[in-house]
C-alpha cells in the first residue's frame, strides 16, 4: 500500500523509518498521514480535498473536525509514543474509522494493518467502549495535558538548580529532572496540539 507523511518534522521523520519497511512511501498516495501541528490541519486538509487524511494529532475531535470538511475518509489514530519509546511499549488510541457503519474502509484497513505492526492497536476505551476523537481527548486532557502542565511547572526549579553537580542531586530531584526532559523529546507542533485540547 502507498502512503505518503505530511509534515516532515521529528515526528513525521520518525514515522517514515518505523513505517517505510511495511508501506510504500509515496508523494503522490491516496492515503496520508498528517504529522504536522492542529494549527496546520485545515491548510493541510484544503490542499489534499477528498483523499483518505490519517489524523495522528494529539488532539482528535477538532482536528477530526477540520478535515471532515474536505473529506470523510478520515483515519484517526494517536500514536502514544515516540523516537524513545522501547518498540514493546509503543500504542496507539485509535479514534475513528472510515465508515459510517463503524466498518474499515478498504484504504484504511490496509493502513491499519501495517500500522498494526509497528505499534499495539487500541480501539476501546477503559469503559470497554469504542474510542471516539470526544472520548480520547477526554481521557487525554487528564493524562498527555496534564503531564505537559506538570513538566513545564517542574522545569523552573530544574532549570534553578542546573549549576549544581550530579553528585550533589538526590535521586528525587534526578527523577524530576528526567520527567522534565521528555519535554525535549516533543516538537513544538506538538505540544500546540495537546494543548488545544477542548476538556483542557
Amino acid at each position: 500500500m502507498k502512503i505518503g507523511i505530511i509534515g516532515k518534522g521529528s515526528f513525521g521523520a520518525f514515522l517514515e523509518t518505523i513505517l517505510s519497511p511495511h508501506f510504500e512511501m509515496a508523494d503522490d498516495a491516496e492515503s496520508l498521514i498528517l504529522a504536522v501541528p492542529i494549527s496546520a490541519y485545515e491548510t493541510v486538509a484544503a490542499e489534499n480535498k477528498g483523499k483518505h487524511l490519517i489524523n495522528v494529532c494529539s488532539v482528535q475531535q477538532p482536528s477530526t473536525e477540520h478535515l471532515l470538511r474536505y473529506t470523510d475518509a478520515i483515519t484517526g489514530i494517536h500514536p502514544l509514543f515516540g523516537s524513545r519509546t522501547p518498540v514493546e511499549g509503543r500504542n496507539a488510541i485509535v479514534t475513528r474509522r472510515m465508515g459510517e457503519d463503524g466498518k474499515f474502509g478498504p484504504n484504511e484497513k490496509g493502513f491499519l494493518e501495517g500500522f498494526a505492526k509497528v505499534s499495539s492497536l487500541m480501539y476501546k476505551d477503559p469503559k470497554g467502549e469504542d474510542f471516539t476523537p470526544d472520548s480520547h481527548d477526554r481521557l487525554m486532557a487528564r493524562t498527555h495535558v496534564a503531564a505537559v502542565l506538570a513538566a513545564k511547572q517542574m522545569k523552573v526549579f530544574v532549570d534553578r538548580a542546573d549549576d549544581i553537580p550530579d553528585e550533589l542531586i538526590p535521586n528525587s530531584f534526578r527523577l524530576m529532572r528526567d520527567f522534565v526532559r521528555t519535554l525535549d523529546d516533543m516538537p513544538q507542533g506538538t505540544i500546540e496540539s495537546i494543548m488545544a485540547n477542548p476538556y483542557f
